[in-house]
């Protein structure tokens, strides 16, 4: 087995969505297992493609200009290859803060776009991935110690990147510079290994998905602490939960029940009430009508789980956990004789939903072997060698997907029809939202006055300048 490195990373973007927008900046650290740092930074920009708008909040937020991307960027072929090489060099961790929900998103989406693998660099050659979000709010919740914890204004811990620097006197200057978030990461890391050593061993453990898969064990039914952002900071982001089952689709996934909660509610629901509770749009729900106490628990998503021993009698109290209560809903739900077979039903059948664009379709299922071997080809051509050349792809999504490539990444060799297609293809998008677009010129110039309407700086005042003329070009 290869020697394990950390590849810390951080990603700056044009918007919120990490399946949608794209990326502005990447920035990496590597440090050995150890967390002393091997080598030299790597930091790319990525130059933006004509296809779609920069939210200006991003630009408020990151000081990047697409006018700079541009300047010092690469095309996102090459942005997302480089990437990709760090991440497969073998035993590699790539990690982050947020980064299993975000920055790994912007990884599978960019790499998915550009016909690169968009798992393998998860688990091939020994390679794995983490988070250490999910690290903090687990010190926070049972080994508080070493670590002064932040709080928001209505008094919630706070488990922001910045705010958690500045507690502990971590240099974190220039913020949402991803270089900058990344040595903040890393210090970070260093603080909660020296102040908890084994809370930070046993989670690092956790991003093998057969450590995660022992402690959720759905033959014995044991109960087992998960800590999660889907918990209440006034609760430790912490709750007891009782492995259920195995999700029947996808089998990463482990549903879980919140034994905080009663039950019964859930105990007198029929399948089709309980596929109304959880997959009803939180903007949709009836008044006074709570969400049921399951979850899902993925094995491949570095999830923080503990054994139940591990939190002591006054963490218990502060948090509010009653083990006579767990254990009494532990029982009322392993009592039921068809409750298996209603979760069975229920997350077997997802609610249909609409057909995504090419670009987010990612989820909608594997690619063949045959068409794993032809994204490699694209890969391996030059740009003037994928001129005329069409690739003999069998899945329509990748289909779709050729022609837009050639056009974001090498605009100046499409021939006159093609670059007919592709002005009207970004038309549709930018003016009339098609193709999966949902930030228009319309949600454009909104979001911009709403900006503007406030009181910027000299500086934020000449960004906003700046990518104005770079959309209005």
């Amino acid at each position: 087995m290869p020697a394990t490195t950390i590849l810390w990373h951080d990603y700056e973007t044009w918007g919120a969505d990490p399946r949608r927008d794209r990326p502005s900046q990447f920035a990496a650290i590597r440090t050995n297992a150890d967390l002393q740092v091997i080598g030299e930074p790597m930091s790319l920009y990525c130059h933006p493609s004509e296809d779609f708008l920069p939210h200006p909040e991003a630009v408020l937020v990151t000081g990047i200009t697409p006018q700079s991307a541009a300047a010092k960027g690469v095309e996102e072929s090459a942005f997302f290859g480089a990437i990709n090489a760090a991440m497969m060099q073998a035993g590699t961790c790539s990690a982050g803060y947020n980064s299993i929900r975000f920055d790994d998103e912007v990884t599978r989406f960019g790499f998915w776009r550009n016909f690169i693998d968009p798992y393998a660099r998860e688990w091939q050659n020994g390679n794995s991935r983490w988070d250490i979000i999910d690290l903090v709010r687990m010190a926070y919740a049972l080994r508080p110690e070493g670590i002064q914890w932040p709080t928001r204004d209505d008094g919630a811990a706070s488990f922001r990147l910045e705010d958690l620097t500045a507690a502990n006197n971590i240099e974190h200057s220039g913020a949402h510079d991803a270089l900058v978030d990344v040595r903040a990461t890393i210090e970070l890391a260093r603080l909660i290994r020296k102040a908890q050593p084994r809370l930070y061993d046993f989670y690092f453990r956790l991003r093998r998905k057969d450590e995660a898969t022992r402690l959720l064990n759905i033959a014995t039914h044991e109960p087992v602490l998960h800590v999660s952002g889907m918990y209440p900071s006034e609760r430790g982001c912490i709750a007891p939960v009782v492995p259920l089952l195995r999700h029947p689709v996808n089998a990463n996934e482990v549903i879980v029940y919140d034994l905080t909660r009663d039950p019964q509610a859930l105990l007198a629901m029929s399948a089709d009430e309980m596929a109304e509770n959880l997959y009803t749009r939180t903007q949709d729900y009836p008044e006074g009508v709570e969400r049921v106490g399951l979850k899902g628990v993925h094995v491949n998503k570095s999830p923080a789980l503990a054994p139940v021993a591990t939190l002591n009698k006054d963490m218990a109290r502060r948090w509010g956990i009653d083990w006579s209560s767990i254990e009494q809903h532990r029982a009322a739900l392993l009592g039921s004789d068809t409750l298996s077979s209603r979760l069975l039903e229920v997350y077997k059948h997802r609610p249909e939903r609409e057909q995504p664009d090419a670009d987010v379709a990612l989820y909608d299922g594997f690619i063949s072997k045959h068409d794993r071997g032809v994204c490699d080809e694209v890969r391996s051509r030059s740009p003037g060698q994928l001129v005329d050349w069409e690739p003999d792809f069998r899945d329509e999504r990748l289909q779709t997907l050729y022609p837009r490539f050639r056009a974001r990444n090498w605009p100046e060799l499409l021939d006159e029809d093609e670059r007919q297609r592709w002005r009207s293809f970004c038309e549709a998008r930018l003016r009339d939202g098609e193709f999966g677009c949902d930030f228009t010129l319309t949600d454009f110039q909104a979001e911009l006055e709403s900006v503007l309407q406030r009181s910027l700086t000299g500086e934020q005042v000449a960004l906003m300048k700046q990518l104005t003329q770079w959309v209005s070009a």
